[in-house]
């Protein structure tokens, strides 16, 4: 394996048996062996479930990789093959670099054990010397933050406390390749802010990480690539930010079907298209259809159909479009769309940078506006007038049409089109920009004596 690769998986494959009744397990021990010696067929008394199946792929040294898919897809099977503690029916996983993993809650832990007892251990298992571990018990203690819990047997831990100690111990021992499952969703949010800034600084350090999360923002701000598990395969593998737009693309694609579409709205949250009056009123003198665009966003766009976008863009205030926009500048986000059904639907944007995380966006309800009813047939344009005070990069927009199944709770999406606009945001004159976005702050200095 060549010494840039920390992890490579070569059609790996993970099959379990399943018995419906306990006699079954004994009957498949003894009666295909008796069948054969008479030659007669043999019979299986068990199912199989394949919770892997011909799964390849490579991690490379310092990078970072997130795992994403429903409950049940293989990715806590994947990990356990990976750091060694579950045996592949099939294919096989190397690795290169010490493997720091937290995995399901409590694991590598002895209960009876206290806490500094576990550190020991715990460090031993990761290939730290005593004298290492006496060195760095401090960090860990201080880490973990479980105070004179420390002493005391982890059999009495809370949830939390087990995952503090178990990703301290794992963070310092300073891993070349650091494994975590979904247990940091025990944590509150401040100790969940704490890994994360641990986890970017052993990124920075050039450690490999194999991460897994249902929270798409941080695998989005994590990782640089992305693996998408369905039933056990490989559904999809790219860039960190495209892989979670396919999961959300699917789990909204599977949403559409369980929402009722036709769903009446509670009759107290439904709200009336309200008259514009004449100084809101805006005419404009072409509708825009464009064969180019649709071409163009065709791989970006899904939904159940009903209304759908034929042209978007970003113009400055002289309705000019635009590729490139200042820092903060004022810009109207524009989609021209048809309506396929008769409705009340919202019309709204995101606005995305290059990790495919939401920066802004804004919504009719949001801005406390009514929904839009729309007719078959109808051709309507909305435009969103806002500034971007974002730092400099690329950024594109995201258009959704959805349909309110109840409001503040689900909708259906019937046409969201990614990368409908592309645009840059240029360098803030005066100073840089160092936070993602920059909004107007008022300053106060209070000298004290």
């Amino acid at each position: 394996m060549s010494s840039d690769i920390s992890i490579k998986v070569e059609n790996l494959t993970k099959c379990y048996q399943i018995y419906d009744q306990p006699r079954d397990r004994l009957k498949q021990f003894i009666v295909p062996r008796l069948q054969g010696v008479i030659g007669q067929p043999t019979r299986q008394y068990f199912r199989e479930f394949w919770a892997l199946k011909d799964v390849s792929f490579e991690v490379k040294r310092g990078e970072t990789v997130g795992i994403i898919g429903r409950n049940g897809s293989g990715k806590s099977t994947l990990l356990q093959m990976i750091c060694g503690t579950l045996n592949p029916t099939s294919g096989s996983v190397l690795t290169q670099g010490r493997i720091a993993a937290l995995l399901e809650l409590g694991s590598g832990f002895n209960p009876d054990f206290t806490g500094r007892e576990n550190v020991y251990m715990n460090g031993a298992v990761l290939g730290l010397s005593s004298e290492e571990i006496d060195q760095r018990f401090d960090a860990i203690a201080t880490f973990a933050d479980i105070g004179e819990f420390i002493e005391q047997p982890v059999k009495t831990y809370s949830s939390g406390m087990y995952v503090r100690l178990a990703f301290a111990v794992n963070i310092v021992s300073q891993p070349e390749i650091m494994i975590v499952d979904e247990a940091l969703a025990v944590g509150d949010m401040n100790f969940q802010a704490k890994c994360m800034t641990a986890l970017s600084r052993i990124q920075d350090a050039g450690a490999t990480v194999l991460f897994v999360s249902h929270d798409i923002g941080s695998l989005k701000s994590l990782c640089s690539k992305g693996i998408y598990l369905e039933k056990g395969a490989i559904k999809s593998i790219g860039a960190a930010g495209l892989v979670a737009d396919d999961y959300v693309r699917e789990m909204r694609e599977e949403m559409n079907t369980y929402v009722a579409i036709d769903a009446p709205l509670q009759e107290e949250k439904k709200r009336d298209l309200l008259s514009t009056t004449a100084n809101e009123a805006v005419t404009y003198e072409k509708f825009i259809s464009s064969q180019e665009f649709s071409d163009r966003v065709a791989q970006f766009r899904y939904g159940d159909g009903g209304a759908r976008v034929t042209w978007a863009a970003i113009l400055n205030e002289q309705l000019a479009e635009l590729s490139s926009v200042d820092f903060d500048q004022t810009v109207l986000i524009r989609a021209y769309f048809e309506s396929e059904i008769d409705s009340e639907v919202s019309c709204h944007y995101y606005v995305m940078d290059d990790k495919r995380n939401v920066i802004l966006g804004a919504d009719p309800l949001l801005m406390d506006k009514p929904l839009l009813k729309v007719k078959r047939g109808g051709k309507y344009i909305v435009t969103y007038k806002t500034r971007l005070p974002v730092e400099a990069g690329n950024y594109s927009i995201q258009f959704q049409i959805t349909k309110a199944a109840q409001i503040n709770v689900s909708a259906v999406f019937l046409d969201v089109v990614d990368n409908s606009v592309v645009f840059r945001v240029n360098q803030r004159n005066k100073y840089r920009l160092w936070a993602k976005v920059y909004v107007e702050n008022e300053l106060e200095v209070v000298v004290c004596v």
